[in-house]
């Protein structure tokens, strides 16, 4: 019983610090330019002071390394009115959310899936599970890889932030009925999926966390 107990703490920790991540600055890193930029980068400065020191007019100067200029316009909108906003960060909380909500809603976790997606989202999700469960189902899914995550949408209205996520992934997909049998996938063969998924912050809230608030494949 003590072991359960503290995996189960362990297992909140771990979501509490990836929730954490999703939004919050570590820096002053730089921008990536346009092109596709894997989740695995790193080596960006660590504190305002490192980032700012020999960098003078580093807001400018970060913004202008985005070659999309809606993107770079967006960045900048956000920016002013949410000095803490910043892409690098933003990203390497998108990317570990991704494979946490893949994870839940495989698993077929309720509770991990609230923390992370607004209430229509969220609906869209328990629906898909209630049929599986209606079902009989149980899918044996592994997230493989990231191979590509990439902001293709930015904007901001009504100090309300939204960031639109491409995800590039390669996933064993497998469907078992109740008796163990196959209905759908290959264990010996990983799928490439494509992924649209849209995070929000409301950046009057002090909430650091951004929410996921729509997907759609392709």
């Amino acid at each position: 019983m003590l072991d359960i107990i503290l995996l189960a703490m362990l297992a909140g920790f771990i979501i509490l610090r990836l929730r954490s991540e999703l939004g919050k600055k570590t820096g002053n890193e730089p921008l990536p330019p346009a092109a596709p930029r894997s989740s695995a980068q790193t080596g960006r400065p660590s504190s305002r002071e490192d980032a700012t020191q020999d960098i003078p007019g580093r807001e400018d100067n970060v913004v202008e390394l985005e070659e999309n200029p809606a993107l770079r316009k967006a960045y900048q909108d956000i920016r002013r009115v949410d000095s803490s906003f910043d892409v690098p960060t933003f990203m390497e909380g998108a990317s570990a959310a991704y494979e946490m909500i893949l994870e839940a809603f495989w698993a077929g976790d309720r509770e991990t899936l609230k923390g992370f997606l607004d209430d229509s989202v969220y609906q869209q999700f328990s629906s898909a599970l209630d049929a599986r469960e209606e079902n009989g189902y149980k899918v044996e899914n592994k997230l493989i890889d990231v191979a590509n995550a990439e902001i293709t949408k930015a904007q901001l209205q009504n100090r309300m932030a939204e960031l639109t996520v491409h995800f590039t992934a390669e996933i064993i997909a497998v469907t078992k009925d109740a008796d163990g049998n196959l209905v759908e996938g290959d264990l010996s063969d990983a799928v490439e999926v494509n992924d649209r998924w849209t995070f929000a912050r409301d950046t009057r809230s002090r909430d650091p966390n951004w929410t996921l608030v729509a997907t759609r494949a392709g």
